[in-house]
């Protein structure tokens, strides 16, 4: 919805009698029309002290402070307008536009309810009252009560025909309260106005998938698309039909919403995602950072950044761009953020750092197991073994691999648990018998056991391998 209604009607205002509230008055209203609104609020509470029934000290006042962010204040000063004069416009309105602002929905709506009444009665001014309705329609629809939002709209539309706004509100609100058929007249009104409404036949489109009909929803973009020049517009209805498409299609489509409109950064986020999805990290890559040109304090953007140069084996830039994520991204997006950022710090030898974000990470989510693993390599880095052991059990429980049972087994080997060591160990060798190191190791594990046959023939399939340090141990 459009932020016009949101501005508060000027009143207009009575001056009080008394010459000495008068004057004070008059350098409030004079303070308040040149913007300077703290000093508007100082003069026009004294006059509300002394004259406390004063409509305009009240009005001035409420401006003033709502003027300067005090909403709570401005709500008390908006109230005691409408117990003065109930049946003045002003006073309803813009304690409903306060009350939307605080986030009351409820209450706004009353109050904008009531200040459409008492506005229609007095005979106000037409704008005044559109910016009612809709401000009454967004207070309905903020509470999800969107057949009320709807029945609103329907009176805003016998008021004023051809509302553009109005009319695609209306629809929405419709499509909302699971009455999309009711909804597609008005959008087709919109459509037959302007065939590049690119709300009105996007929303035509969902109500056709709705419906079992995809066909028809392309059908409908490729109408608005052939219909409009403006290669932007084009670009939004390109985009929306690749929404509605898979495989090469949709990377064509969206290849060519890019191309029509190259700041369209939703447009290249996806084609990234789905360069990324198949395989193409060079081609996401770029499609990222074309979107990141665009929007750079979008967290979303800043992590797939993070995620595709971590595939591409680019740690320092992964490390950056995670980082950047991990500021302003929250839940499963931080705890992601984080995991790339300590992982890719784990690969600079950064153990310290790595460990540290990494503790984050799990902190956040519990369940990835590839966080608990990179977090054990970074405390076994650091020699803190016992450390390390809780970290790679947590992940060999999570996501069991012979990676992680490897590394495990190192570690309980560092902290002297040579049967431990071997049990981990062989399940390591057994899920990957290439794994040379893990082959040296249980050897060493053997060998601590006095299992000496058994360790020279771990030794040897080491060496076999090609692990030169297994050697010494055959001779």
């Amino acid at each position: 919805m459009k932020g016009t209604w949101m501005a508060l009607v000027a009143a207009s205002l009575a001056l009080a009698q008394q010459p000495s509230v008068e004057d004070t008055l008059k350098r409030g209203l004079a303070a308040l029309e040149a913007g300077r609104n703290a000093e508007a609020a100082q003069l026009c509470e004294q006059v509300v002290t002394r004259e406390y029934t004063s409509y305009s000290g009240h009005f001035c006042l409420g401006l003033a402070l709502y003027r300067q962010g005090d909403l709570k204040g401005a709500r008390f000063e908006f109230t005691q307008l409408t117990l003065l004069a109930p049946d003045r416009f002003e006073g309803w309105f813009n304690l409903g536009v306060t009350l939307d602002r605080l986030g009351v929905s409820a209450e706004a709506a009353q109050a904008l309810s009531k200040a459409i009444e008492v506005g229609e009665k007095a005979g106000v001014a037409p704008a005044d009252l559109r910016t009612s309705y809709l401000g009454l329609a967004k207070a309905q629809r903020d509470q999800k009560q969107y057949d009320a939002a709807a029945t609103t709209l329907v009176g805003a539309l016998k008021k004023f025909e051809n509302d553009q706004e109005i009319t695609f509100l209306l629809a929405d609100s419709l499509y909302r309260a699971n009455r999309p058929l009711d909804a597609l007249p008005h959008l087709y009104t919109l459509l037959n106005q302007n065939r590049g409404n690119v709300s009105a036949v996007g929303l035509v489109a969902d109500i056709f998938v709705g419906q079992g009909l995809p066909e028809r929803a392309v059908t409908e973009l490729d109408r608005s698309i052939a219909a409009v020049q403006d290669a932007k517009v084009k670009a939004q209805l390109v985009y929306k039909k690749a929404s509605l498409l898979s495989g090469k299609a949709q990377q064509d489509a969206l290849t060519e919403a890019t191309r029509l409109d190259p700041r369209l950064w939703t447009a290249q986020y996806d084609l990234g995602r789905v360069r990324y999805q198949n395989g193409d990290f060079k081609g996401a890559l770029e499609a990222f950072q074309a979107a990141y040109g665009q929007m750079p304090d979008e967290p979303r953007v800043a992590l797939a950044l993070a995620l595709t140069h971590d595939r591409l084996g680019q740690f320092a830039e992964a490390g950056r761009f995670a980082a950047l994520a991990a500021k302003s991204a929250s839940g499963a997006e931080k705890a992601e953020a984080l995991f790339v950022q300590g992982k890719a710090a784990y690969f600079q030898q950064r153990y310290d750092s790595a460990e540290e974000v990494l503790l984050q990470a799990v902190q956040l989510k519990a369940d990835r197991g590839a966080a608990w693993f990179y977090l054990g390599r970074s405390q076994f880095a650091l020699k803190k073994y016992e450390a390390a052991i809780g970290s790679l059990e947590r992940a060999q429980a999570l996501e069991p691999t012979g990676d992680t049972a490897a590394n495990l087994g190192a570690a309980y080997l560092a902290a002297n648990r040579y049967s431990d060591a071997e049990r981990l160990l062989n399940q390591a060798v057994a899920l990957n018998p290439r794994d040379a190191v893990a082959w040296y190791n249980l050897g060493i594990a053997l060998q601590a056991l006095s299992r000496n046959a058994e360790a020279r023939r771990a030794f040897q399939q080491a060496v076999n391998l090609g692990y030169e340090p297994a050697r010494q141990f055959l001779r």
